[in-house]
């Protein structure tokens, strides 16, 4: 509970968990999401590629988000640079995982998806909150593979400890499941298909799953290969959002996490992304595209 209270809290904020909505008759019909399935063997995964130009930016989400959200991002950003968004095993179209659902079991998938799908490398890969994790380990992990690393309000090894503060608050809320909640009017077809796949049964198990191996997942970055000498941008949401407890200023303990990232590499940056929740792929995408274009045009120096 102590691990599950803490990430929630963190990593979720700006979340809001099982809002899980009641798709009327007629939205049942079958849809084709834009992307592709890919059989890995034991699970089938979803990917969706845009544009062609070099390097490939793969991106994950944060924990209980899915490739959709991230899809209108993607696509600006594929006009400049081949753009690949994916649901992690259990999220939108991806089927539940195998295994313990820690971080080197989701950078395995990630990386034989890429291997199944033909995804060509090599690549950027881009993390928020929780799929920060993927993306450090990614590229300690195949580090021929990767050319570079942006890190969006990432989740840090040591939060457990730093932020264990929030153990000692009754203030994470709990996981719900209804299925009570419509679709907003305002998504398209897509996104409502999204809204519904992603507040299911098998969403809610993934999310669940994911906090449980969250120390592990933790432990598997801090002790894994070293990070490679490559361009690395970090971003940090400008907004306050954890309290003061017990004489802790938990906010600041975020910040200074935020800033060692920075020391994974010597070309590595950092940006406070000013009236920014965690969320900044909402808040400023602007903000994240610039950064990651930076970082594919330092790559193709090298």
């Amino acid at each position: 509970m102590r691990l599950i209270k803490i990430a929630v809290y963190l990593l979720l904020v700006g979340f809001v968990f099982g809002s899980t909505p009641a798709l009327a008759e007629e939205e049942f019909k079958p849809f084709q999401p834009p992307g592709k399935f890919i059989n890995l063997g034991m699970h089938v995964m979803y990917v969706d590629c845009l544009g062609e130009k070099s390097p490939t930016v793969l991106i994950d989400v944060g924990l209980a988000d899915s490739s959709a959200n991230w899809y209108t991002l993607a696509k600006r950003l594929s006009k400049n640079v081949r753009t690949c968004v994916y649901d992690r095993a259990g999220y939108g179209w991806s089927d539940p995982g195998p295994g313990n659902r820690t971080t080197a079991q989701i950078v395995h998938e990630l990386n034989m998806l890429t291997e199944f799908a033909e995804i060509p490398g090599p690549y950027v890969i881009v993390g928020h909150s929780f799929g920060g994790f993927t993306a450090r380990y990614f590229a300690s992990t195949y580090p021929d593979k990767t050319a570079g690393v942006v890190l969006i309000d990432s989740s840090h090894p040591d939060q457990i400890v730093r932020l264990a503060e929030l153990d000692k608050t009754n203030k994470s809320a709990p996981l719900k499941v209804s299925r009570r909640e419509p679709a907003p009017d305002t998504m398209t077809e897509f996104e409502k298909r999204w809204f519904f796949l992603n507040s299911s049964r098998k969403a809610t198990f993934a999310q669940m799953n994911e906090l449980k191996g969250f120390k592990k997942s933790a432990h598997e970055v801090k002790n894994s290969a070293p990070f490679p000498d490559i361009p690395l941008a970090v971003l940090t949401r400008g907004k306050e959002l954890l309290p003061v407890l017990h004489g802790v200023y938990l906010e600041q303990e975020w910040r200074e996490m935020q800033k060692d990232l920075l020391n994974l590499s010597d070309k590595s940056w950092q940006v406070i992304v000013k009236d920014s929740g965690h969320n900044i792929y909402k808040d400023a995408p602007d903000e994240i595209i610039d950064n990651i274009l930076k970082v594919v045009a330092l790559t193709k120096n090298e």
